[in-house]
């Protein structure tokens, strides 16, 4: 048993279900691309503004479409940076609900009664979604909120098939406990 203040002024008690922490070695390399990246993006930003006339059309939109994917990846690389050495993930459980803490660029709460959970899958992330910094959740949770509207919520980052499904096995085994 676990005793964790997962909110501010709740304290959980109940057992961890998965701990989930990224590799720091891969933030240090997206630290060098950013790098990397900033050295070759902020002279040539200077250079284009050198030239830019704001009466012509065409160098705004130049400049936007110019600089809105290095400036785009530069963004997705400070949240990848941020994840790898602050962010973790955390899934407590005890008789009565499912909590589940990630930190990320922004901290997220979620408390999920076992009462209210309707279906839980592997998930994988479209395609679409790659330019994105979700740090690829692969367990999607359905439930009922209170007002009986029905949420997702992606959780368990990285894990490989194998962990995956030994994760989602131990949720299934503990809501058949909790409704048997």
């Amino acid at each position: 048993m676990v005793n964790s203040k997962i909110f501010r002024a709740t304290s959980v008690t109940g057992s961890v279900l998965l701990r989930n922490k990224p590799d720091q070695g891969t933030a240090l390399g997206q630290c060098v691309a950013l790098g990397i990246m900033s050295l070759f993006t902020i002279p040539f930003f200077i250079m284009w503004l050198e030239s830019f006339d704001p009466t012509i059309i065409e160098d705004w939109l130049g400049t936007l479409l110019i600089f809105f994917l290095p400036f785009w990846i530069i963004f997705v690389l400070l949240i990848e940076i941020y994840w790898g050495f602050l962010g973790s993930e955390i899934v407590y459980y005890s008789d009565t609900v499912l909590y589940i803490q990630q930190k990320q660029s922004f901290r997220r709460d979620v408390v999920i009664p076992w009462d209210s959970i309707t279906d839980i899958e592997s998930y994988d992330e479209p395609i679409l979604y790659y330019a994105l910094p979700t740090h690829d959740p692969t367990i999607c949770i359905h439930y009922k909120t209170a007002d009986g509207r029905t949420k997702k919520s992606r959780f368990a980052y990285h894990l490989s098939p194998k962990q995956r499904e030994a994760v989602i096995g131990r949720i299934q085994e503990l809501l058949v406990k909790n409704f048997g």
